[in-house]
């Protein structure tokens, strides 16, 4: 595609409405703003006639940046008039190795390419590798559904740069309702997307119910507390839920503990997810009187009996 001279154009002969090649779900950075304001605009935008006005091919972000920075006008490549696939392509031509496009972005992008009437297989073979992305029909029909998700969610996901291969799960759910009022309440970073998201999908399998039952069900544990206490409050409940046989054993292991009475520099060690039952005991000790404290409490432990319980119930493991 040749491009012509570039031209000063008004912004108001641009429709701002006309978003097909806006691919970006993130607002017009306040960087670019301040560049414009400071050197205008060096890089000109594309457009192509639409009608009595303008569409943009590229440069969205550029033209959003412009009225805010005080322009009136843009400078601005002025190509032929386009069908909706051409300029879908130029973009994405343009913007070759420049943008890092989220999963939720590129599902947009792939799901306009098919609204501009593109075929799948010339999708997946000329225009997924444009978006960085390997020629697979599984990988195309799993960014594509990503129609299947709300806004608000797609938001967080996109936020959040959370993976398709993560986030597919959601397609399966029957409602996403209760999984927006988590998320959002959570604000979690993409592994913790997938670890909550794995123990959600679990929990509802094992027990026969829906993944927003499950949520439905843990809500209140998220009552008063902190935000950054509540991610690791709900993985403890689900996790409990998960692993009840688990959950009773630690719960068993921290009673006994708690009857031993060992010293605070006293340490037993073992494997927290009970696949061994071997137990180590650590003394920390800078003087034969802090060693002496701790054994005694140790001896102690061993009349009581306290000792003997906690070994049983590692006897009983298997």
């Amino acid at each position: 595609m040749k491009f012509s001279n570039v031209s000063e154009i008004p912004l108001t002969d641009i429709d701002s409405e006309d978003l097909l090649t806006d691919f970006s779900m993130d607002g017009c950075p306040e960087k670019l703003m301040d560049s414009v304001k400071v050197i205008g605009i060096r890089h000109p935008i594309s457009v192509c006639p639409s009608g009595n006005r303008y569409s943009i091919v590229s440069g969205h972000k550029r033209f959003q940046a412009a009225p805010r920075s005080g322009l009136t006008t843009i400078p601005a490549f002025i190509v032929p008039e386009l069908d909706d696939a051409s300029r879908l392509v130029i973009n994405l031509n343009e913007n070759f190795g420049q943008r890092q496009y989220s999963d939720i972005e590129k599902g947009g992008i792939l799901n306009k390419l098919t609204q501009a009437g593109v075929t799948d297989e010339t999708i997946i073979e000329e225009y997924m590798p444009l978006l960085e992305l390997e020629r697979s029909k599984k990988l195309f029909l799993d960014l594509s559904s990503v129609e299947k998700l709300s806004p608000k969610l797609k938001k967080l996901l996109h936020r959040a740069g959370v993976p398709v291969k993560t986030f597919n799960t959601f397609y399966k759910w029957d409602s996403l309702t209760a999984a927006e009022n988590l998320f959002s309440a959570l604000k979690p970073g993409v592994n913790k997307w997938r670890d909550l998201l794995d123990l959600i999908n679990e929990v509802a399998a094992r027990e026969n119910t829906t993944q927003g039952d499950i949520i439905d069900d843990i809500q209140n544990t998220l009552t008063d507390l902190p935000a950054p206490q509540r991610y690791d409050q709900i993985y403890k409940v689900l996790h409990n839920r998960r692993y009840p046989v688990l959950s009773d054993m630690r719960k068993q292991v921290a009673r006994a503990l708690d009857e031993m009475e060992l010293d605070d520099k006293t340490r037993l060690r073992f494997q927290d997810t009970f696949e061994s039952n071997e137990l180590k005991l650590e003394l920390k000790f800078q003087s034969e009187k802090e060693l002496s404290q701790q054994v005694e409490k140790i001896f102690k432990a061993l009349q009581s009996g306290s000792v003997e319980k906690l070994i049983n119930i590692f006897k009983s493991i298997g």
